[in-house]
């Protein structure tokens, strides 16, 4: 081959691999507008790594409720209405349920054994199978007994030490789901296996945040940078080891009660006896279990912390709250679950905290299995989509006045929404995600959060605290929380104040006759270093 042909292949091979490379980063023929892209990273310089649900709605705002973003060759697509989130998660569930392949998931867990972020596929639909049957509405119903119980320590502990309200919460929360799935209680947070869930569920949402871990799913060759050099692989294989000290020790304690002939009904008890039927090894039910621990003990103690500081900044609202449930429960008795049917105003203010403030503003993002069309747009196979709850819970086209806490929009509607808008795929459960990932399980998570806000407003004044030198009212700034997959407030200081001697004695009395339901989950308190 002469010199000449050579290079005149050579400059056509160049041309050819800087024609492709030119287009990795841009926005492909029928993608949903977006931000302006540049060659090879496409977006990578302006995608969040913290407080994804505000850019998201900027973009939303400037581009449409339909947006595409691109991170290298890979295609980001976010929704910002209700109608758009039911075409695409609801309706197309069977090509829109995967999550993103992540090498950080890859190195934390084997085989798909995150329930929450596992792959669409049979390992995860045999988890989620398990998951539903112990978490079902009509299942829950049998775990009240322990979910009244903790509640009523809940309330014991801020009658008695009200300056620990973020960790009695949190304690209530992770004890709840500790004693349905595996049949263990925490009386206290410090020093126990709840103070030890709480720090892992920081440390996991920091490296799967945005920014938490370098783009390692971007840039493959990142793989191989040695440990020394790369401290977010010390830290995986830390998290690793740890929870599964925590996840076996769980189930290996469950395997040792049922051996003892103590059970106490608990999911993990019913998992290890249909084990057959599930298909799942011990590894995997020791991994369902710890992360329906994990996802299971942060939301429900975060809507409660939310739900606390609306009350304190708007006194109005937690008075009519108190006076509704006053006339409905009565002086003389606490609140049970069926009385929550006839409180209208409590559930407003339920549903109006879970929009103003959701939990996950952005959801667990989702994953396209396979070319869809939505109307004009194309979303293609491998995408990964956002449900930008925030940004549907704070539309001006859904809602009036959608920054401001305001119950009162839900007594108007069951939706809380404008009279006269189109609401095809509005719902009051966004929060929880949608298709066939939503999460399994709410009905434990409503009913808790039921019981705690009637609570909360039948014993105590919630008041804001005070300067420790001006002794004035210290403000809460509804707008400051954490920027990551969960929307957390930080720390606030609150007067928690019995409302009366007589409630503060059935506070008391409760929490003594709780006693025997504690005891089935106490048979010896799980130790933390088992």
């Amino acid at each position: 081959m002469s010199p000449a042909v050579v290079l005149g292949l050579t400059v056509v091979l160049c041309a050819w691999l800087i024609r492709r490379l030119g287009r990795i980063g841009s926005r492909e023929r029928g993608l949903p507008p977006g931000p302006p892209t540049l060659p090879l990273i496409g977006n990578l310089h302006q995608f969040p790594t913290a407080f994804a649900h505000a850019k998201f709605t900027e973009w939303a705002k400037l581009y449409g409720d339909i947006v595409s973003a691109k991170l290298g060759p890979r295609t980001v697509i976010v929704l910002s209405s209700p109608s758009l989130v039911r075409e695409c998660i609801d309706l197309r569930s069977a090509t829109t349920s995967d999550r993103p392949s992540l090498h950080i998931l890859e190195l934390l867990y084997d085989d798909n054994e995150d329930l929450v972020l596992a792959r669409y596929g049979p390992t995860w639909k045999a988890l989620r199978r398990a998951a539903h049957d112990i978490l079902s509405r009509e299942a829950c119903m049998k775990h009240l007994p322990i979910q009244h119980a903790e509640a009523s320590q809940l309330m014991y502990d801020l009658l008695e030490r009200p300056e620990g309200l973020y960790t009695h919460i949190y304690r209530y929360s992770a004890s709840v789901i500790l004693s349905v799935v595996a049949g263990i209680r925490s009386p206290q947070f410090e020093g126990t296996i709840v103070e030890d869930f709480d720090h892992l569920i920081r440390r996991v949402e920091y490296l799967l945040r945005p920014g938490g871990s370098p783009p390692v799913d971007l840039f493959p060759p990142l793989k191989y940078i040695p440990s020394r050099f790369a401290p977010w692989k010390t830290e995986t294989k830390e998290l690793r080891a740890k929870e599964e000290k925590l996840f076996f020790g769980i189930l290996d304690h469950c395997v040792d009660r049922i051996k003892r002939d103590r059970r106490n009904g608990c999911f993990l008890e019913y998992v290890l006896d249909h084990q057959s039927y599930y298909g799942l090894d011990y590894r995997k039910m020791a991994y369902l279990g710890g992360i329906l621990l994990i996802a299971g003990a942060d939301t429900t103690a975060v809507f409660l912390r939310w739900f606390v500081a609306c009350m304190l900044t708007h006194p109005d609202i937690q008075r009519r709250a108190q006076q509704e449930i006053d006339e409905i429960v009565g002086l003389d008795k606490s609140p049970e679950l069926n009385d929550i049917e006839k409180l209208p105003y409590l559930q407003a203010i339920i549903k109006e905290v879970h929009r103003f403030r959701p939990v996950t503003p952005t959801a667990m993002p989702h994953v396209t299995t396979a070319d869809e069309r939505v109307g004009e747009f194309l979303i293609p196979k491998g995408a990964t989509i956002f449900m930008n709850v925030w940004a549907i819970y704070h539309h001006l086209d859904y809602f009036d006045n959608p920054e401001v806490f305001d119950p009162e929009r839900y007594m108007r509607s069951e939706l809380g929404n404008k009279p006269g808008v189109d609401t095809t795929g509005l719902r009051n459960d966004l929060g929880f995600g949608g298709g066939r990932r939503i999460c399994p399980g709410s009905n434990l998570a409503s009913n808790s959060i039921f019981l705690n806000t009637m609570n909360l407003l039948w014993a105590f004044n919630l008041l804001p605290g005070k300067d420790e030198i001006t002794g004035e009212p210290v403000s809460i700034d509804l707008n400051s929380f954490t920027g990551g997959l969960v929307a957390v407030p930080p720390p606030f200081p609150c007067e928690i104040i019995p409302r009366s001697e007589a409630k503060a004695s059935m506070i008391r009395e409760q929490f003594t006759a709780a006693s025997p339901t504690f005891e089935l989950f106490e048979q010896h308190i799980f130790s933390r270093e088992a």
